[in-house]
């Protein structure tokens, strides 16, 4: 599944209990509003077990401020659907920073530097692992 405008896009796939999506370019709140339906849809295919994301962004460059809300919203509404779990590919410090705004304005006491992966396969084994350890 892809959404896209004439300054980024988003891909969104997944792999067993794992939504995958890549962002590219510049994040407007469009993109957030129809890449979080499409993968708020997604996650009811889980049948109420636990999954994990992935945003494989490497070639983002930022998002609006009215984008970086949408995300505030996406990642309160993910873990009311059963995101226990998230990974982040990121090279842009202004993206590491705003994703850690997100947390803070969703109310989370996330670190953004613990979920932070420099490739996919490393990123998929954190959140398998996440997904599939046992809890007390």
């Amino acid at each position: 599944m892809e959404f896209k405008n004439q300054y980024g896009h988003v891909t969104l796939q997944h792999e067993s209990n794992i939504i995958i999506a890549c962002f590219t370019g510049y994040i407007n709140e469009r993109l957030v509003i129809e890449f979080s339906s499409a993968m708020l849809n997604r996650a009811k295919s889980f049948a109420g077990a636990p999954w994990g994301y992935i945003s494989n962004s490497k070639h983002a460059q930022a998002a609006t401020p009215d984008a970086e809300a949408g995300f505030v919203d996406l990642t309160k509404n993910m873990i009311k659907h059963g995101c226990i779990a998230s990974a982040y590919i990121f090279d842009s410090s202004l993206i590491i920073n705003q994703m850690q705004h997100v947390f803070k304005n969703a109310g989370l006491d996330f670190n953004i530097r613990n979920m932070l992966f420099s490739n996919l396969e490393e990123a998929k084994s954190f959140i398998e692992q996440k997904i599939t350890e046992p809890t007390i």
